[in-house]
């Protein structure tokens, strides 16, 4: 079925060029731009800096420390709220490398720098239960031994 050409004189104004039914679509091996806007090659920069859609590059460094030890440690700090915390930081610890390897290379450092964050409280939280612990072990012994 076929509506062939638009009639001709268009009382409602449409641009003739491409016949009264939108902008003209790319060709085949063409990119795609949206109407209006211009082409982009394959991996140029796109407006404002933000990578183009294809062939993005990722940064000449290497992927963000994840603090990874740092949260397992806080999940043993202490029980209640701050293994809350230990947990919290080692989903974002494990969330660093593979949003890195997508190319959500934001995403990356923001969870890095939460992990970071949260991993210094675990690990602030394990050095207390730790020497807290230690402490009432050398009272046990020493009351043992009195």
């Amino acid at each position: 079925m076929s509506y062939g050409p638009p009639p001709p004189g268009d009382p409602a104004g449409h641009d003739q060029s491409t016949g009264g039914y939108g902008p003209p679509v790319p060709q085949y091996g063409q990119p795609y731009a949206p109407y209006g806007q211009p082409m982009q090659h394959y991996g140029a920069p796109g407006p404002y800096g933000v990578p183009g859609p294809y062939g993005v590059q990722p940064p000449a460094s290497d992927p963000p420390k994840n603090y990874l030890a740092f949260n397992i440690l806080g999940i043993f700090g202490c029980l209640g709220m701050t293994s809350i915390i230990g947990i919290i930081g080692l989903i974002f610890a494990l969330q660093v490398s593979s949003k890195w390897h997508i190319g959500d290379y934001a995403g990356a450092e923001s969870a890095a720098s939460t992990a970071k964050v949260l991993g210094i409280i675990g690990l602030c939280c394990f050095v207390v239960t730790a020497l807290y612990l230690l402490s009432m072990g050398v009272v046990i012994v020493a009351s043992i031994a009195a």
